[in-house]
């Protein structure tokens, strides 16, 4: 078989034995490749048409999106101690609480990037793009109480260890899973990543708005953020619930027929 010979069919038919044999998402990501790479031959004149172009993309489920409660990051922040590494691991959950920071990002940081007149972040996130992250004053007083215990090192990164070496994000993640085992937190998945989603979900429930949250957490267009949006849209079904016009008018119906019995 040769790229000239290969039909919308069998570009279906591998799409759907990578569904089966791996799984929907495996899918999409070849369904992208294999357009990119028919778009090269279309272009360089190897091929007339692109296969893949009347083949639709494989839909991938869409994972839930698990966030701590506000009482969880309590419990998680009350287990560090004020030794080296209680004050470090405490700055670190709270920068990644307030700031939205992937754990890649959280590593990447200088002790040049903190703007504490500002009180901003410089970072860098995914393709090495920069943007500016604001914190808030409990995440500043943390970062203050950390930073003079760092001490002066050879190392220019923020987060380090007890002997001065730069933190991974391997190291991240074990901290954050540890934290959550002292605090006996079991129920979302215990990761730095849960930070984040716990940013943009209480951030939108505090009165942010999607195209700020957008800066905030970097994503590249809205179609991430408007999934926080519809995770935060759970107080607005309570409160309808409980505020309801027209459930109010049945009631307010129901008593006056009441009335009119008597």
């Amino acid at each position: 078989m040769t790229p000239a010979t290969v039909t919308p069919q069998i570009v279906r038919a591998f799409l759907t034995a990578e569904t089966e044999s791996n799984s929907a998402s495996t899918a999409a990501h070849s369904y992208v490749s294999l357009r990119a790479f028919f778009n090269f031959l279309v272009r360089d004149g190897f091929v007339a048409v692109n296969p893949a172009d009347s083949v639709d993309k494989p839909r991938q489920r869409r994972k839930i999106i698990e966030t701590f409660s506000l009482d969880d990051v309590e419990r998680m922040v009350a287990t560090c101690g004020k030794d080296f590494v209680g004050v470090r691991d405490r700055a670190m959950i709270l920068a990644m609480l307030d700031c939205g920071l992937r754990a890649s990002e959280l590593c990447g940081l200088s002790i040049n990037d903190v703007n504490w007149a500002e009180q901003t972040l410089l970072v860098v996130g995914k393709g090495d793009k920069e943007r500016i992250v604001p914190f808030g004053n409990v995440t500043r007083q943390a970062l203050a109480e950390y930073v003079p215990r760092r001490g002066q090192l050879e190392t220019q990164m923020l987060f380090v260890s007890i002997y001065g070496a730069p933190l991974d994000r391997y190291r991240v993640r074990t901290m954050v899973k540890e934290r959550c085992e002292t605090a006996g937190i079991k129920g979302p998945r215990c990761s730095p990543h849960t930070l984040r989603h716990t940013c943009a979900v209480q951030y939108l429930r505090n009165g942010g708005d999607v195209f700020s949250l957008q800066k905030l957490l970097g994503h590249a267009d809205l179609t991430m953020t408007r999934r926080y949006a519809e995770l935060s849209q759970t107080d607005v079904r309570e409160k309808h619930r409980a505020c309801s016009p027209a459930d109010r008018l049945q009631a307010t119906a129901s008593r006056s027929a009441r009335r009119k019995l008597r």
